[in-house]
């Protein structure tokens, strides 16, 4: 009861929140090995105080995103996550490390593992569209297409209004072309071109649209499409020779 009113003295310090103020305010300054020192000493010398799992973060994340030090950054965020799985921190680290052996070190399993187990253990995590995106590239990473387009659709039905949802969009018609159900990529393609807000993004949805056509053997709709993207494909050469090409086709039967 004595620290509520002598706030000042020693005794009544959180000698933690302290060093953890001290490391964010070097990380503001780009004092960057000033601060990894203070967030790596806290949960080694404070491991029961609230700032420690958010040391463990900002370690990680310094570690990963500064000094490209992957294997560290794991470290840092699989401690996280085994001392502190309650932690309000929990789900990010389980986010970075899933990011991590996706993109770095292109282990598509265990990055699977990482970000099924933060839909199984946290479900309402405000950041569960990213989630969603990264698995999916992770079972396509993996070959698993079902998985993929799983993902995929959840993504997008859940999460209609993310940037990341738009992103799947793209996934999902790509991913059901290179399976060869070529109606349902035409589908897709086609509600891509009703949403493209720019020039580049229409092409790219009569692209998909003249290849899904394509599979389906509707050559002549195929043929409308590529030329109507002619004048703003990046490589036009490439455009007039695939419709020539498939004029070549029509006219021989």
């Amino acid at each position: 009861m004595l620290c509520l009113g002598l706030l000042t003295l020693p005794s009544c310090t959180d000698p933690a929140r302290e060093r953890f103020e001290a490391a964010e305010k070097a990380l503001l300054e780009q004092k960057m090995e000033t601060a990894l020192s203070g967030y790596r000493s806290i949960p080694k010398e404070f491991p029961q105080s609230r700032y420690a799992p958010t040391a463990l973060l900002r370690q990680g994340e310094l570690f990963g995103a500064y000094y490209r030090n992957y294997p560290a950054a794991l470290e840092a965020y699989e401690s996280l996550v085994f001392n502190y799985p309650r932690a309000a921190e929990a789900p990010q680290a389980m986010l970075h490390q899933g990011g991590i052996r996706l993109l770095h070190f292109l282990d598509y399993a265990a990055a699977a593992e990482d970000l099924e187990a933060i839909r199984r253990r946290h479900p309402r995590f405000a950041r569960m569209d990213e989630v969603l995106l990264l698995l999916a590239k992770a079972y396509a990473g993996a070959s698993d297409p079902a998985r993929e387009f799983a993902a995929l659709s959840e993504l997008v039905e859940k999460f209609p209004e993310s940037s990341r949802a738009s992103e799947g969009r793209w996934m999902l018609a790509y991913a059901l072309l290179s399976q060869g159900k070529f109606m349902e990529a035409d589908r897709e393609f086609r509600k891509l071109y009703y949403l493209a807000a720019d020039r580049k993004a229409i092409a790219r949805a009569r692209w998909g649209m003249a290849q899904a056509l394509e599979g389906l053997g509707q050559l002549s709709a195929a043929v409308e499409q590529y030329e109507a993207i002619r004048n703003d494909w990046d490589d036009p050469a490439y455009v007039a020779e695939k419709i020539a090409r498939l004029k070549r086709r029509m006219s021989a039967k």
